[in-house]
């Protein structure tokens, strides 16, 4: 019988324990999953993190976060407040994870992809990016969703809460999402946010603005 994830099953020795969780030590590629739930980054050279993603780390790393003050206007000096992204330089190992949630790896091929910065882990240097707010005019706490333009050749760690699903959205079949579960999309897609009073009270979500996310 396999143990069910969430239900370990019997107790372990300290050494078994020890064993059974240990962290591989052989090189491989730049971004990998240790575990499920854990993202290991061979590091030579800098990454992008959303700060708070570091768990632990060898070797000589420094994180420096993008300062406010370097902002080029004032939606950039907002949006590095809301959305901030740490810079993680140096060599070696490090390990990164988010409150538990699974890693998604995905590599663009000179693709771009907008991803939720509520979303994002971490990012490979090599890739350009571009914080933005969808719905200019809407506050983050008023519902307003903070997010990150990524294109180039690398590859993105994102943080998911379960098993994400693919949605295709055409001319004749538009899409509407909670915001708060919306984890990327593509470029070719300029979603909108509109309120909707009875939709969050009716489908029995609570504790954000009633925003619908437009795909069109």
């Amino acid at each position: 019988m396999h143990a069910i994830e969430g239900h370990p099953g019997p107790a372990q020795s300290l050494d078994a324990f020890v064993e059974a969780q240990r962290a591989g030590e052989q090189p491989g590629p730049a971004f990998h999953c240790e575990s499920a739930r854990l993202l290991r980054i061979d590091l030579d050279g800098e990454v992008w993190l959303k700060p708070g993603a570091a768990l632990a780390y060898r070797g000589d790393v420094a994180f420096e976060r993008r300062p406010t003050l370097e902002a080029t206007d004032p939606l950039d000096a907002v949006l590095r407040e809301v959305a901030p992204l740490v810079r993680a330089h140096g060599a070696n190992r490090l390990y990164c994870g988010s409150h538990g949630s699974h890693v998604r790896l995905v590599r663009l091929e000179g693709q771009s992809l907008v991803v939720a910065w509520s979303e994002l882990l971490a990012f490979e240097s090599r890739l350009a990016f571009a914080p933005e707010l969808v719905a200019h005019g809407v506050s983050v706490a008023a519902g307003g969703l903070a997010v990150v333009r990524i294109s180039g050749e690398g590859v993105i760690a994102l943080a998911t809460h379960g098993q994400p699903i693919a949605f295709e959205v055409t001319p004749d079949s538009p899409l509407n999402t909670d915001p708060h579960a919306t984890l990327a999309w593509s470029v070719s897609l300029s979603p909108t946010l509109k309120t909707e009073l009875t939709w969050r009270s009716l489908v029995g979500h609570g504790g954000h603005e009633p925003f619908q996310m437009h795909f069109a």
